[in-house]
């Protein structure tokens, strides 16, 4: 009797462990919003929405946790080798729908009622402290993976500090990501391309500008040459041609002769 009892007590450890976050949280954060409170700028001065939003976040802390004890059970049955029989699957089956129901119900049918949309400080204490509860998880259960493998500690013992370094890792890596941007977090702009200075005839880099369009110079105007249309030395105008134009066939200047291949070359004698 009493064996089944502490059998009981250790399935409902990780339920009750979860629900510490979600009260840590509150009461933190109920102290620096009235510290914060006391200045003049405080973003929250203004808020009386803070408490229930702060309940809210913590009840969706706490479903979190819940949801995530039943998927570490799930995934250790999996990766250890399915070993245990249908024992692991009816345990985890409870917290993932308890956890999941609390998420859904808090998340999209109760906040969206309140500011939270326009006044986020509680969602940044929230995601803080996700961040921070999972983060300090996944390190701890890192360590505890390499240590098994170090003392060569059985796969199956060993399985769960593996899932759990990485759902709390996932966990850490969405809430730090919307944290920052919450909290304003922008993008570094990209570094400008150094070029290397040009010192020998090898292929390099193009320097700055390469491939642009350089700017026209003015040109001389594109038609006739200079000088066209006037009359050649040695080529009087014909009678009839257009000033300009050059001979037409079957028109040569005065002294030449077709017959006998322009000149005295190729004459006979």
């Amino acid at each position: 009797m009493e064996r089944d009892a502490l059998e009981g007590m250790m399935q409902q450890l990780p339920t009750l462990l979860a629900t510490l976050p979600s009260v840590a949280f509150v009461a933190a954060a109920y102290f620096f919003i009235t510290l914060d409170r006391q200045r003049a700028t405080s973003p929250s001065k203004d808020d009386t929405q803070v408490g229930i939003k702060l309940v809210l976040f913590a009840l969706i802390l706490a479903g979190i946790g819940i949801a995530l004890g039943g998927v570490n059970i799930l995934l250790s049955y999996a990766l250890s080798g399915f070993k245990g029989g249908a024992g692991p699957i009816k345990v985890a089956i409870p917290p993932i729908l308890v956890g999941g129901a609390t998420l859904f119900i808090t998340g999209t049918i109760i906040l969206p009622k309140t500011n939270a949309a326009t006044q986020r400080q509680p969602e940044r204490f929230f995601l803080g402290m996700l961040a921070l509860s999972y983060g300090i998880g996944a390190l701890s259960s890192l360590s505890a993976f390499l240590t098994g493998l170090f003392v060569s500690l059985p796969w199956a013992a060993n399985t769960p500090n593996l899932v759990g370094t990485l759902t709390g890792g996932a966990i850490l890596f969405l809430a730090l990501t919307k944290f920052g941007q919450r909290s304003g977090w922008t993008a570094a702009p990209p570094a400008a391309p150094s070029y290397p200075q040009g010192g020998g005839g090898g292929g390099g880099a193009y320097p700055p500008g390469y491939g642009q369009q350089q700017p026209q110079q003015p040109q001389q105007g594109y038609g006739q040459p200079q000088g066209y249309g006037q009359p050649q030395p040695g080529y009087p105008q014909q009678p009839g041609q257009q000033p300009g134009y050059p001979q037409q066939p079957g028109q040569y200047p005065p002294g030449y002769n077709p017959q006998g291949g322009g000149g005295g070359y190729g004459q006979g004698r």
